[in-house]
């Protein structure tokens, strides 16, 4: 029997999605260097389209603004990471304190990468201080480290303390922001001081969540 080939409109409507999603990828890769190269974000649209080669009528079908570009960059970003981890070999068998271990470590390894755009978003900003760009960012954070919790619950390797264990994702995203925070201060080979914070950290938060009151 032959095999029935897709409709047009179909086939169509797929390539249309693929076309969107690589633009909307390369108005990201576009927005990324821009910024690392310039020492400061694109400023404005009709430059940065004219740079791309695209309208700005195109850049508007996948972008509202500028602002937008950079809050899709970082939930990009991070949600990059967050997959890669999660659909590693060992990720079933690894304890909740082992994920997210293999996260942070992860995390650092691919922000080599992007160094210099990193200082340019957060070496002037607090830890503590959430600026709206990096909503998506912590958005797909707190969900992963939810997921976590969820994880450390159920084996007992987190303590159940009702109320207070919804506060742990939170907890973990501001660690999560001073390990960036360390990486990005951080002049030692290989960035050896900031894997050593990452493990004495992680051990005592984890220490902190099963054992003892915070």
């Amino acid at each position: 029997m032959a095999t029935k080939r897709p409709s047009r409109s179909k086939t169509s409507a797929s390539s249309k999605a693929g076309t969107a999603t690589d633009l909307r990828a390369k108005i990201l890769e576009a927005f990324a260097a821009h910024w690392s190269e310039e020492g400061h974000p694109p400023r404005s649209v009709a430059r940065f389209c004219k740079a791309l080669g695209i309208t700005e009528a195109v850049f508007y079908k996948h972008f509202p603004s500028l602002h937008a570009v950079e809050k899709a960059f970082w939930r990009h970003w991070i949600n990059g990471v967050i997959s890669a981890v999660e659909n590693g070999e060992a990720w079933e068998e690894f304890t909740a304190r082992e994920r997210y271990l293999a996260f942070l470590f992860a995390l650092t390894q691919s922000a080599t990468s992007s160094r210099s755009l990193l200082l340019e978003r957060f070496h002037d900003i607090s830890p503590l201080f959430h600026p709206g760009a990096l909503e998506g960012m912590r958005a797909e954070f707190l969900a992963f480290a939810h997921r976590l919790v969820e994880r450390g619950t159920e084996s007992g390797e987190i303590a159940e303390r009702r109320g207070l264990t919804t506060l742990y994702p939170g907890i973990l995203y501001v660690h999560l922001r001073w390990v960036i925070d360390q990486w990005l201060k951080d002049e030692s080979e290989e960035f050896e001081r900031t894997d050593a914070f990452i493990e004495k950290t992680v051990t005592l938060a984890f220490d902190l969540f099963r054992s003892r009151p915070i």
